[in-house]
């Protein structure tokens, strides 16, 4: 594998403009505008809502690499979706993405996808547009959430689309706030809590995982008194300037 900086100008200097000119042809789709529209008009006002009450969807994402900047992308979404604390109430999301560029065998032997599903996969302003319907309506949870964020964002300023701001919650920053002690990956957090441990590097496995992770956490961030979103916000920006400090 070349060296970050020297992939950085491979991908500027080359693959970003054969990247562009491959996702062209889908700028004109019926499913891009409406989805441009969509991430246009997109409404995020939960503040004041109580946590009890909120729809959350728990989300998680496989990837191509670490790195979107340099053109790695999202191969796959996989969600479930929850109605405060009633886990009667559960839908869960699962979406493969065709990715534009070819997908090494590192990242398939890891993600389980054959090449043959990731080619008759959807692109991924449908898979996306997908995802944001299933998850209207609700509070984004992820582990970590600026990973996720971070590539969904970049996706979409890649595919000339508008910005995401959905309100967010980052269940890795609220499992370092409630237990210091414990190591804040998934894996640690999952035997702390005694969650049945599933295949990793499936998305909607994953996200399983952690919505079951979220559910003890926000059971405890009740038992604190924090009653909102707008509450739990406040909390864990302070725990995030508090680690950058760090």
């Amino acid at each position: 594998m070349l060296p970050i900086d020297l992939q950085i100008l491979k991908y500027i200097f080359f693959e970003k403009p054969i990247y562009y000119f491959k996702i062209k042809p889908y700028l004109k789709w019926n499913t891009y505008r409406q989805l441009e529209e969509k991430l246009e008009t997109f409404n995020k006002d939960f503040g004041s809502n109580s946590l009890r009450d909120l729809d959350y969807t728990i989300f998680d994402l496989e990837t191509t690499g670490f790195l979107p900047e340099i053109g790695h992308e999202i191969i796959s979404i996989g969600a479930i979706r929850l109605q405060g604390l009633d886990a009667c109430h559960r839908k869960t999301f699962h979406q493969v993405i065709r990715p534009i560029r070819p997908v090494n065998n590192q990242t398939l032997r890891l993600t389980g996808l054959s090449r043959d599903r990731l080619r008759n996969a959807s692109p991924f302003i449908e898979g996306f547009q997908n995802f944001m319907e299933f998850s209207e309506g609700s509070v984004l949870v992820a582990h970590p959430a600026k990973f996720d964020m971070r590539f969904l964002q970049t996706m979409l300023k890649r595919w000339k689309l508008p910005s995401y701001h959905p309100p967010v919650i980052d269940s890795q920053l609220m499992a370092q706030w409630l237990l210091p002690s414990v190591k804040h990956q998934l894996d640690p957090l999952l035997k702390h809590f005694g969650i049945e441990k599933r295949a990793r590097h499936h998305a909607l496995n994953d996200a399983i995982m952690t919505a079951e992770l979220f559910s003890e956490l926000l059971s405890i961030t009740l038992e604190k008194e924090i009653s909102t979103l707008e509450e739990l916000t406040h909390v864990l920006e302070k725990q995030k300037r508090a680690k950058q400090r760090k």
